[in-house]
Protein backbone atom coordinates (compact mmCIF):
# COMPACT_ATOMS: atom_id res chain seq x y z
CA UNK A 1 0.00 0.00 0.00
CA UNK A 2 1.35 3.42 -0.96
CA UNK A 3 0.62 6.39 1.28
CA UNK A 4 0.81 9.88 -0.11
CA UNK A 5 1.13 12.95 2.02
CA UNK A 6 0.23 16.29 0.51
CA UNK A 7 1.57 19.56 1.83
CA UNK A 8 -0.25 22.84 1.58
CA UNK A 9 1.48 25.33 -0.68
CA UNK A 10 1.10 29.08 -0.58
CA UNK A 11 1.46 31.44 -3.54
CA UNK A 12 3.84 34.37 -3.55
CA UNK A 13 0.83 36.71 -3.52
CA UNK A 14 -0.58 35.06 -0.38
CA UNK A 15 2.87 35.02 1.21
CA UNK A 16 3.49 38.70 0.48
CA UNK A 17 0.16 39.56 2.12
CA UNK A 18 0.92 37.50 5.22
CA UNK A 19 4.42 38.97 5.53
CA UNK A 20 3.24 42.49 4.63
CA UNK A 21 5.93 42.61 1.97
CA UNK A 22 5.67 43.56 -1.70
CA UNK A 23 5.94 40.56 -4.09
CA UNK A 24 8.74 42.34 -5.98
CA UNK A 25 10.71 42.54 -2.71
CA UNK A 26 10.28 38.80 -2.24
CA UNK A 27 11.45 38.13 -5.81
CA UNK A 28 14.50 40.34 -5.21
CA UNK A 29 15.35 38.48 -2.00
CA UNK A 30 15.01 35.17 -3.87
CA UNK A 31 17.40 36.39 -6.59
CA UNK A 32 19.86 37.51 -3.91
CA UNK A 33 19.51 34.06 -2.26
CA UNK A 34 18.25 35.68 0.94
CA UNK A 35 14.87 33.92 0.86
CA UNK A 36 13.72 30.35 0.09
CA UNK A 37 13.10 29.85 -3.64
CA UNK A 38 10.00 27.74 -3.25
CA UNK A 39 8.95 25.71 -6.27
CA UNK A 40 7.56 26.62 -9.66
CA UNK A 41 4.52 24.85 -11.04
CA UNK A 42 3.26 25.91 -14.45
CA UNK A 43 5.24 29.16 -14.18
CA UNK A 44 3.77 30.13 -10.82
CA UNK A 45 5.89 30.15 -7.64
CA UNK A 46 4.66 28.33 -4.53
CA UNK A 47 6.12 27.98 -1.05
CA UNK A 48 5.91 25.40 1.70
CA UNK A 49 4.83 27.25 4.85
CA UNK A 50 7.20 25.13 6.96
CA UNK A 51 10.20 26.31 4.90
CA UNK A 52 9.25 29.94 5.40
CA UNK A 53 8.76 29.37 9.13
CA UNK A 54 12.19 27.68 9.37
CA UNK A 55 13.81 30.53 7.42
CA UNK A 56 12.53 33.11 9.91
CA UNK A 57 13.19 30.88 12.94
CA UNK A 58 16.88 30.79 11.96
CA UNK A 59 16.88 34.56 12.39
CA UNK A 60 15.10 34.31 15.75
CA UNK A 61 11.78 35.53 14.35
CA UNK A 62 8.56 33.61 14.99
CA UNK A 63 6.04 33.65 12.13
CA UNK A 64 2.81 31.80 11.48
CA UNK A 65 2.34 31.15 7.78
CA UNK A 66 -0.72 28.98 7.33
CA UNK A 67 -2.98 28.60 4.37
CA UNK A 68 -6.70 28.65 4.91
CA UNK A 69 -8.17 25.18 4.60
CA UNK A 70 -9.89 24.45 1.36
CA UNK A 71 -13.30 22.84 1.74
CA UNK A 72 -13.13 19.17 0.85
CA UNK A 73 -15.88 17.52 -1.08
CA UNK A 74 -16.24 13.77 -0.77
Amino acid sequence: MIQLQFENLITIEELSTKLDMNPSTLYRKIREEKFPKGIKIDGKRYFKPIEIKEHYNQMGIEVDITKKSEPSFM
